[in-house]
């Protein structure tokens, strides 16, 4: 009796450390196994922006893709535009998502449909009820950048859900320039 009991327990032990149990092979490989893939930055360069008042550099579409305009507006804001398909504009001082969420949510004209939120993106889509128009597809990111929250968001254009998802690679890419 104390042979099948020996056995039965030396059985599950090994099935259980066969089955993964907690060895640390295992848990590190589980741990590469679920990062995010390596974001693919093909057709893009890192560009400096702080030229233009914006203490950062983040990737943009390269010139294939358009001519490259990077500019000041009269608020303050950096936009910049890269052909038909990327249409960016980096806000200091910008909101924190919850409050552009927020200000969207009470817009008389549009409708916003959120399609991805997290604490520091908004991807949405804005139509206008009962109307021809097209819907449009935007985005809103927040990045700390030198103790300051900074917008970076989608001009006021239409852009595809495509381009929309560039831009947002773009947005994430972005950090300081001189790193402390």
């Amino acid at each position: 009796m104390k042979n099948l009991r020996f056995t039965a327990v030396l059985a599950i032990s090994l099935g259980l450390f066969a089955c993964g149990g907690n060895s640390a092979e295992t848990t590190e490989e589980n741990a590469t196994t679920t990062e995010t893939p390596a974001v693919d930055y093909k057709g893009m360069e890192m560009v400096d922006l702080s030229e233009y008042d914006v203490p950062a550099s983040m990737y943009l579409a390269d010139q294939s893709k358009g001519k490259r305009d990077i500019r000041m507006s009269e608020m303050g804001t950096t936009q910049v535009e890269v052909g038909k398909n990327l249409g960016i504009e980096i806000v200091p001082f910008g909101l924190t998502v919850a409050e552009k969420k927020a200000e969207l949510s009470g817009d008389l004209v549009y409708q916003t449909e959120f399609t991805e939120e997290t604490d520091n993106k908004l991807v949405y889509i804005k139509t206008i009820p009962d109307s021809e128009v097209e819907p449009e597809h935007h985005f809103y990111y927040t990045v700390e950048l030198e103790g300051d929250l900074y917008a970076v968001k989608s001009l006021n254009k239409a852009y595809s859900k495509k381009a929309i998802e560039k831009m947002v690679m773009a947005a994430k890419s972005i950090k300081p320039a001189n790193p402390a």
